[in-house]
C-alpha cells in the first residue's frame, strides 16, 4: 500500500517548477557546504576542548566525563558529515539534471532523497540522544523541508517524462481506397 504524493505545477504556487527545482538544488548545495564547514569547525573545537582538559584538568569536568561526552559528539558529527556529503552529491545531480532537462537524473535525485529522508529521521534520533531536544529542532525542520523539496522535484520529473512520451495518435475509421490502374475504369458497385 503506497501513499499518493501531491503533484504541483508551480513551486510555492508562484515560481515556475524548473526555476523552483534549480533554486532547491543550489540552496541545497550551499546549505550542505555551510553545514559541512560548521561540523568540521565543531569537531576541531571539541578536540581542542578535550586536549585542553587533558592538559589542565578542571574539577567541574573530569577527564572521563569529557572523553565520554566527546565520543558522543564525535559519533554525531561523523554521522552529520556522511549525511551532508551525500546531500551535497545528490544536489549536484539535481542541478545537472534540471539544467539538462534529463528526467533520469531527477528520478535518481528523488529516490536518493527518499533514502536521505530516512537518514534524516535517524539523524533526528541521534541528535536527540547525544545533543538534546533543542539541537534536534533544526534537524526536524530540515527533514520537513527535504520532504517538500522531494515532492517538488518529483512533480518536475513527471512533467519531463510526460513530454518525452511518444504522441498517441487516435485511430481513424478504415476507409478503403480504390486503386485505379492506367487505362482501367474504377469498379462501380
Amino acid at each position: 500500500m503506497g501513499i499518493e504524493l501531491p503533484r504541483y505545477n508551480k513551486c510555492c504556487y508562484c515560481i515556475p517548477l524548473k526555476i523552483g527545482v534549480l533554486i532547491i538544488g543550489y540552496v541545497s548545495i550551499i546549505a550542505s557546504c555551510v553545514t559541512l564547514g560548521t561540523i568540521s569547525y565543531s569537531i576541531f573545537r571539541v578536540s581542542e576542548f578535550v586536549k585542553n582538559n587533558n592538559d589542565r584538568p578542571n574539577p567541574q569536568h573530569p577527564p572521563g566525563d569529557v572523553s565520554k561526552a566527546a565520543l558522543g559528539l564525535y559519533i554525531t558529527f561523523a554521522y552529520y558529515l556522511l549525511v551532508f556529503l551525500f546531500s551535497f552529491t545528490i544536489s549536484l545531480v539535481l542541478v545537472i539534471g534540471a539544467h539538462t532537462g534529463k528526467p533520469s537524473y531527477l528520478r535518481f535525485y528523488f529516490k536518493a532523497t527518499m533514502f536521505l529522508f530516512a537518514l534524516s529521521i535517524v539523524l533526528v534520533v541521534v541528535t536527540f540522544v547525544f545533543m538534546g531536544f533543542i539541537a534536534t529542532l533544526p534537524v526536524l525542520k530540515w527533514s520537513f523541508t527535504l520532504l517538500v523539496c522531494m515532492i517538488m522535484v518529483r512533480s518536475y520529473y513527471l512533467i519531463l517524462e510526460e513530454r518525452e512520451k511518444p504522441t498517441v495518435y487516435e485511430l481513424q475509421p478504415y476507409v478503403p481506397v480504390q486503386v485505379v490502374h492506367q487505362g482501367q475504369q474504377p469498379l462501380m458497385a
